[in-house]
């Protein structure tokens, strides 16, 4: 696996962030890495056996991977959103048929409806994690509130990431509540971690 040199302490979290988050802003073409990630998803083992897709909505110049659920539809799958709840810092994935069902929600992200159908997670159930970068144990730098590490700690399925590679460095700050991802996927292919 090719990394980025770059290796943050673990009291570097906010230095990490911005540094990354600027490398993130300068990429190019954002259009045609989405797509080159959306495709090398489908194309993996776990897509393929996946009954529930779990996904999140782009914000903060993250890739666009919506088509993915357009795939999952026509695929016969079950696509889930989550419903971020601020008060406790958990998400609740629901079903949604369309990406017309989703609505602006907590952070002003497009959400499922309340009353949208609560997904069923099981060991086929695939969740896709928004990341601001990895590293080469698969962990993730998110945006500090830790919603997807706590729902990864009980999380049964297979879970992935998908960024671009110049945001996989060799070490990212972490503590012992930050867990790491099955599976990365840049726009040159897919990394299996565990």
């Amino acid at each position: 696996m090719q990394t980025n040199l770059l290796y943050f302490s673990d009291a570097d979290k906010s230095r990490a962030r911005f540094e990354l988050s600027k490398i993130r802003a300068d990429i190019c073409d954002r259009d045609e890495y989405s797509k080159l990630l959306c495709d090398g998803i489908a194309m993996l083992k776990d897509y393929a056996d996946a009954d529930i897709l779990l996904l999140y909505f782009p914000t903060r110049s993250e890739p666009d991977l919506t088509p993915l659920a357009r795939l999952a539809w026509h695929d016969g799958k079950q696509v889930a959103f989550p419903i971020s709840r601020t008060d406790s810092l958990t998400l609740d994935f629901r079903i949604v048929a369309s990406l017309g069902e989703l609505a602006a929600g907590a952070y002003g992200i497009p959400e499922p409806r309340e009353n949208a159908p609560r997904a069923a997670l099981t060991e086929r159930t695939l969740c896709v994690v928004p990341a601001l970068a990895l590293d080469r144990d698969g962990y993730r730098l998110g945006y500090g509130k830790g919603y997807y590490d706590r729902f990864l700690s009980s999380f049964v399925g297979r879970s992935l990431a998908a960024i671009h590679s110049s945001l996989i460095c060799e070490r990212l700050p972490r503590n012992d509540t930050d867990i790491s991802l099955n599976t990365i996927i840049t726009e040159t292919g897919a990394i299996r971690l565990r």
